[in-house]
């Protein structure tokens, strides 16, 4: 960038404050050619069911919004103006309030990008989506949507297949990586499965409790099982013999917990995406999640770093934890294959796909000097 070129100013106007999306911002943020700033959903309303300290989203200029500032379309417009973005990012048409902004902008902004995550799955209500959101689709130049299922769904919306991109979401590497740099000698530990996740019906909470009670029946020394959230189905997980409640886990204190656990689980009934267990198995843990997950169908590859299961199915979900527990020779191969099965989809490589989304230009040169003035993750947890 010249002396005489300005900063591409961007906005991204998104739901839910999340450490995922705080590290894929911090990398584009990083980029000189770069002015960024966040309006994003402040997470510590109950209802929540995780409240993400602000220091998340340290190294980013981000705006929480509360449960009342989210629907105050008046305070968001004058955040924009103020602002006066080139691009304009939003997440979805879930929120009035950003699909208003993008018809009060669109005549002074030169690109308009929309994040999707729903999966495609034939429902009426999607059918109809085209129409009632019609006036919105009309204004969006691209949309980046979550794996193939999302895929699906932006070409049923009218969107052309060189209009859609994927990679809407990513895992921390600067978090998540060195622990399974760290995994030589966890794997003669005792073992533990992992849950990371909402403590919410659609996250299958109910079958991993169940397929878990049945695997510790069917053998001698079952592993442990730690659960990570918080919810309504709270008082499901307490109490359980062999289950150990973690509670709500900040980010920063997460990679201290999958360097402890040896295979992760994601139960879904329902998930988009699923950077939970992106996350872990960037950490060097096998997986076993539902073919809900869409993370999942990008990630998992049966019997060579963890096993893909039917949803909702406890005898399938069980035979996979024991599949797993006598997996104890091919633990560290298994773990390897995953950390090497996440790598498309680091922060870093997010940062460069949307780069690229947004004409920022591609100059290789420049990723080792933007690794470089990375923040550390202790320099993060720090700030």
């Amino acid at each position: 960038m010249t002396t005489s070129q300005r900063p591409t100013q961007i906005l991204f106007c998104w739901s839910r404050l999340s450490g995922y999306m705080a590290a894929c911002w911090r990398h584009l943020a990083q980029r000189p050619d770069v002015d960024l700033r966040v309006l994003a959903w402040s997470t510590a309303s109950p209802s929540d069911h995780a409240d993400f300290a602000e220091t998340v989203a340290s190294g980013v200029d981000c705006r929480l919004l509360s449960a009342q500032d989210r629907t105050n379309f008046e305070r968001i417009e004058q955040e924009a103006c103020e602002f006066a973005p080139d691009v304009l990012v939003i997440s979805g048409w879930m929120s009035p309030a950003y699909t208003k902004l993008v018809q009060r902008l669109r005549p002074r902004v030169r690109q308009v990008v929309m994040g999707m995550d729903t999966p495609w799955q034939g429902r009426a209500k999607q059918f109809l989506t085209r129409v009632r959101h019609a006036s919105l689709l009309r204004q969006v130049d691209d949309v980046v949507v979550a794996g193939e299922r999302s895929w699906q769904y932006a070409r049923r919306l009218g969107f052309a297949d060189s209009s859609i991109h994927r990679g809407v979401y990513a895992w921390d590497e600067v978090a998540f990586a060195p622990v399974a740099e760290q995994r030589t000698a966890v794997w003669e530990s005792p073992p533990r499965f992992l849950y990371v996740g909402r403590y919410a019906e659609e996250k299958g909470l109910k079958t991993l409790l169940d397929a878990y009670r049945v695997y510790r029946e069917q053998r001698d020394d079952p592993w442990s099982l730690w659960c990570c959230g918080a919810g309504p189905l709270e008082s499901c997980v307490n109490g359980q013999p062999g289950v150990t409640n973690l509670g709500f886990v900040q980010p920063d204190r997460l990679p201290e917990v999958l360097r402890d656990a040896t295979a992760f689980v994601l139960p879904s009934n329902y998930e988009p995406w699923g950077v939970a267990l992106a996350e872990a198995m960037g950490a060097g843990l096998p997986g076993i999640a539902t073919t809900a997950c869409g993370a999942a169908i990008d990630l998992i590859r049966d019997d060579w770093n963890g096993q893909l299961v039917a949803t909702g199915c406890t005898s399938a979900l069980a035979e996979a934890l024991m599949w797993m527990h006598d997996q104890s020779d091919r633990l560290a191969e298994m773990g390897r294959n995953a950390a090497l099965s996440a790598q498309p989809f680091t922060a870093a490589n997010w940062c460069r796909r949307w780069s690229r989304l947004l004409e920022l230009g591609d100059d290789a040169a420049r990723d080792q000097d933007l690794h470089d003035r990375m923040p550390k993750q202790t320099d993060v947890a720090a700030a």
